[in-house]
């Protein structure tokens, strides 16, 4: 999506494989991406949802300049530095941790 000169990338659920999300991403000012499964995840939560070290390397693929984690759920709350450690193993940019009502004003 590209509004006032700004370009915001929004993942729903995926599992983080092939490239269409950083192809998706790439350069976008801001990335909404999910966060619905800690790493180590398995089973068909991992299927389906994509961890923390594979939100980095895409949000670092895509040369994101911004990244905001949503669609967190009571397996990933609680876990905000473990989900941190792993994204910053990839991603070094500016990282928060969406909840409900936050607003993200892009600079």
């Amino acid at each position: 999506m590209e509004a006032g000169g700004k370009v915001i990338a929004f993942s729903g659920d995926t599992n983080g494989e092939g490239e269409g999300l950083v192809r998706l991403a790439a350069n976008a000012d801001l990335l909404i991406a999910h966060n619905a499964v800690p790493e180590g995840a398995t089973g068909v939560e991992r299927a389906l949802h994509m961890p923390p070290s594979v939100i980095g390397q895409i949000a670092a693929k895509a040369h994101v300049k911004s990244l905001v984690l949503s669609h967190r759920m009571l397996r990933t709350l609680g876990k905000e530095a473990q989900t941190q450690t792993e994204i910053r193993k990839s991603y070094p940019g500016p990282l928060r941790f969406a909840s409900d009502l936050d607003c993200f004003p892009l600079r």
